[in-house]
């Protein structure tokens, strides 16, 4: 669909309350300097690329606020439900919840520049934006589009075997989490589906928190969608593709084997099936390189 506004910049940075400051963890100011040097350690940008790259919002100015009321046909357009059946009625296609970055963007958005930081909070940018802001160097974002990333973490040394996982939304968000796994299985696979469980956990209470401040008189963006970023082929394509499968099959895979991890797949299609009664529920698979903030806070859990 045809953008039918231009994108418009909104007032000025809201500022952190003293509430939300106290409600940081105790390491926030150390896991926040260390996010800070991963991002500054990440590549640069292909020099033949669009020059606009985003910056940390401590390096921009207290008026950057550029929110975009433009929304192209991946907004706009109902998801992908089942065509037939009583049963699959309203039911949205496993292959609908994969998000394609090359299909929503034009050419000239990298990676970097579809992440768009709105006050504490990463959304993404509108592909309508043409242009960006000369001081944050962002293009205007949409703030119904709520982007987090998550990583899980597994580590052997000197014979014992830890695994973590980092939830992301942005610099000094105190949603970030940063969390060792307990108990006796510990593997990467096992440790990214956990943090999947808990970035849909996370996201029905802020659809919950979001609805109270509504009712308060609170101005808010509704949500649209919330786009999960990972860079774990073994979890976005287990959601998007092999599901399906392996549920048509009674949780078999292709050789006839139980599908691993198979009761931890059954928890997230359940949490991912309760937003969808409000929201979509996109995910997003990016190369490890620009997934470096999550892998940052999983590797936090550890070492800390």
């Amino acid at each position: 669909m045809a953008p039918n506004n231009p994108p418009r910049h909104r007032g000025q940075r809201k500022k952190v309350t003293k509430k939300s400051q106290a409600a940081q963890p105790a390491q926030a100011p150390q896991i926040n300097q260390a996010l800070e040097a991963t991002r500054a350690t990440q590549s640069t940008p292909d020099p033949q690329a669009n020059q606009a790259t985003n910056t940390s919002m401590t390096a921009q100015g207290d008026d950057c606020w550029h929110s975009s009321s433009v929304h192209t046909h991946y907004a706009t357009t109902q998801p992908n439900v089942q065509p037939t059946g009583d049963e699959n009625k309203d039911k949205v296609k496993p292959t609908a919840r994969r998000f394609f970055a090359e299909k929503e963007y034009p050419p000239r958005f990298s990676l970097k520049d579809i992440e768009v930081e709105i006050g504490a909070w990463m959304c993404v940018a509108c592909p309508a934006s043409t242009t960006t802001c000369p001081t944050c160097k962002q293009y205007a974002g949409h703030e119904d589009f709520i982007l987090l990333a998550i990583h899980g973490a597994c580590i052997s040394e000197n014979n014992i075997t830890q695994s973590s996982f980092g939830l992301y939304y942005g610099i000094s968000n105190i949603e970030n989490v940063s969390h060792v796994i307990t108990g006796q299985a510990h593997t990467k696979q096992i440790a990214v589906l956990t943090a999947c469980l808990r970035a849909l956990r996370n996201a029905t209470c802020i659809m919950d928190e979001r609805m109270k401040m509504a009712r308060k008189g609170n101005d808010l963006v509704p949500l649209r969608t919330f786009i999960i970023k990972t860079d774990s082929e073994y979890l976005v394509r287990g959601i998007t593709e092999w599901l399906p499968k392996w549920k048509d099959a009674g949780w078999k895979t292709c050789k006839g084997v139980t599908v691993a991890n198979a009761d931890l797949f059954k928890l997230v299609e359940a949490g991912i099936t309760v937003l969808e009664r409000v929201v979509e529920v996109k995910f997003w698979l990016v190369p490890k390189e620009n997934n470096k903030e999550a892998e940052c806070l999983a590797n936090w859990a550890i070492m800390r």
